[in-house]
């Protein structure tokens, strides 16, 4: 059962009481029309609040909070949430010790963007598969106490309502939602970070599962922990592998720098940031003056065009992308003009996923772009956080984790519907596992109560977690240790294909 908590921003989750069998039959049936009725305005919204005591927010009017699974924020998430929602209300039931974890993300996005909503969703499924693991001794080996009630929080389009909901997130980790743990987070941006500052500051523990930015994590300020790598292990990956091309070519191989100045996407700034670092400090010979735009703004089209005609100038090898994948993707169709059309690899960081349009996109659109993209004469590669290719290339046969991922993916979701190519859904899973197994180790033998604090102490002090995506080994600054990735060749087909292991 959900109710409205004392703020009135958010659910505060309580166990639900069995159900009362003192009705007449009459009263009976008008109870169960009326929760009806009421169930459709709770799961889409009604004119002033999202249903379970979540209140539309801001400008825009998003349903910004956290849900046990009982609010669906997009329709696409209704079958990943109905399971979670069937899991949580499970070990509400029985009667064990239990903690929530919430998983934070973006859940309103722009209508135009399927693709960001397609991630999202892969992003949950990953995480109540971990929540699965967890909660069942025989699915994941770590133990079952105390049980993970997996929690639902959207902060927003751009992660601009991050106040309201760190607000109610610390706010939950006091009473009766005994909240330990916050995981997530979506994209690198500005409002990203200040939710993770808030937080920090309030002692709440973090994983990030797909964020990259480095500023987010800190030596200096305990908090904020993450499962897959840094912005910086990424330049530097791209970096090793780009001067092993000059030098295989005797230095005849040019790479030339596009960037995005949009000053408020911490990711393409530290991804920038990065790659120039790393590039002075192993002597890669750079292409002089770096090619920009600005997204987020009005004219970014005609600014690809002109970036175009450059590179088609400049003559580069490679091009080193500092930008997100969907203006990647604008720039493959600017590429595509018929008087440009020049051979260039391009090497960029993991948000290179955002260049497909997902299924829901109609087929000649995609195949529109695949032609473009096709005739450009750009190969794209990308440091890959995950591919299902990876663990393969990391674990022995016998200690693989992912054989063991995909056929719970196919009891759960069934058979043929998997498509982990992108990796999102084993970088959530891996964030998820990652606090769980920090629970765990604060828990002891099981009858130590946990808190946000002994998570916190424990993801500290912990040692290697067997990942989907590697082996997770968590330093002083909360990121993995020289965590590999994958490079990856995306296809105008929409394949990812696994080249080879990168490290950085």
């Amino acid at each position: 059962m959900v109710s409205e908590g004392t703020d009135g921003l958010a659910p505060a989750f309580r166990v639900p009481r069995a159900p009362r069998r003192k009705l007449p039959w009459i009263a009976l049936a008008l109870v169960l029309v009326a929760a009806a009725v009421f169930g459709g305005f709770r799961a889409f919204g009604g004119k002033d609040t999202c249903g379970h005591g979540i209140p539309k927010v801001g400008p825009a009017h998003e349903c910004i909070g956290v849900t046990d699974g009982s609010t669906v924020f997009e329709p696409s998430l209704a079958p990943v949430m109905a399971k979670i929602l069937a899991e949580n209300k499970r070990v509400a039931a029985s009667g064990r010790p239990w903690v929530s974890v919430a998983y934070v993300e973006p859940f309103t996005t722009d209508p135009q963007d399927e693709a960001t909503k397609y991630g999202i969703r892969e992003e949950l499924d990953g995480a109540y598969l971990a929540q699965r693991q967890l909660n069942d001794a025989q699915l994941g080996g770590r133990g079952d106490t105390p049980q993970i009630r997996l929690l639902v929080a959207n902060i927003g389009l751009r992660s601009e309502q991050w106040k309201p909901l760190t607000d109610r997130l610390i706010a939950m980790t006091h009473g009766g939602d005994r909240l330990v743990a916050v995981a997530g987070f979506g994209q690198s941006r500005g409002g990203t970070l200040q939710a993770v500052q808030a937080l920090r500051a309030a002692k709440v523990p973090m994983m990030g599962a797909t964020v990259s930015a480095d500023n987010l994590a800190s030596a200096a300020q305990v908090g904020f922990f993450r499962s897959s790598a840094p912005n910086s292990d990424q330049a530097s990956a791209a970096v090793n592998y780009l001067r092993q091309q000059q030098a295989a070519r005797h230095g005849a191989y040019k790479v030339l720098v596009v960037r995005d100045r949009n000053q408020d996407d911490i990711y393409n700034t530290s991804l920038y940031n990065d790659f120039v670092a790393a590039a002075r400090k192993t002597s890669l010979a750079l292409v002089g003056g770096d090619l920009e735009y600005v997204s987020g703004v009005d004219g970014i089209s005609n600014a690809f065009s002109s970036v175009a005609d450059r590179v088609c100038d400049k003559k580069p090898d490679a091009v080193f992308f500092a930008g997100r994948g969907v203006n990647l993707r604008a720039f493959i169709t600017a590429m595509s003009a018929p008087d440009r059309r020049c051979q260039v690899t391009v090497l960029t960081g993991d948000d290179a996923v955002g260049v497909y349009y997902d299924s829901s996109e109609s087929r000649s659109v995609r195949d529109r772009f695949a032609a473009n993209w096709q005739a450009s004469g750009v190969t794209v590669m990308f440091t890959a956080l995950a591919h299902p290719d990876l663990p393969g290339r990391l674990y022995p046969s016998d200690r693989n984790p992912y054989p063991g991922f995909l056929q719970l993916y196919h009891d759960e979701f069934g058979a043929g519907t998997d498509n982990f190519q992108d990796g999102q859904a084993m970088l959530a899973h891996d964030a998820v596992w990652t606090l769980g197994v920090a629970i765990r180790e604060a828990a002891g033998d099981g009858t130590t109560a946990v808190n946000a604090g002994s998570t916190l102490n424990a993801l500290v002090s912990g040692g290697s977690v067997a990942g989907l995506t590697g082996p997770v080994e968590l330093g002083s600054d909360g990121n993995p240790q020289d965590k590999p990735m994958a490079l990856v060749r995306l296809e105008p087909t929409g394949a990812y294909t696994f080249r080879q292991v990168v490290r950085p």
